[in-house]
């Protein structure tokens, strides 16, 4: 039970100003277009939440929107496949 409590109290310490989301969401857009589209779906959320919770409007903003545009090119291929 101490071994989660500590992982949270080290991720919370980390993330005290938004940059787990912002590295979290920054790696996750760029796998999204290299390698695994779903990332972009983590992208996305990192963005929102460092938008809701630290209220940077630019990164979260661009990284949310290349995370999905890498989804939603990943689903327009697929679409166009049938």
């Amino acid at each position: 039970m101490s071994d989660t409590s500590n992982l949270k109290s080290t991720l919370r310490e980390y993330n005290e100003d938004g940059q787990l989301y912002l590295v979290g969401g920054a790696i996750s857009a760029i796998i999204s277009w290299v390698l695994i589209p779903l990332f972009g779906l983590l992208a996305v959320f990192c963005g929102y939440k460092l938008y809701d919770e630290e209220e940077k409007v630019v990164s979260s903003g661009l990284m949310a929107s290349v995370g999905a545009i890498g989804l939603l090119m990943w689903l327009a291929y697929l679409a166009t496949m049938v």
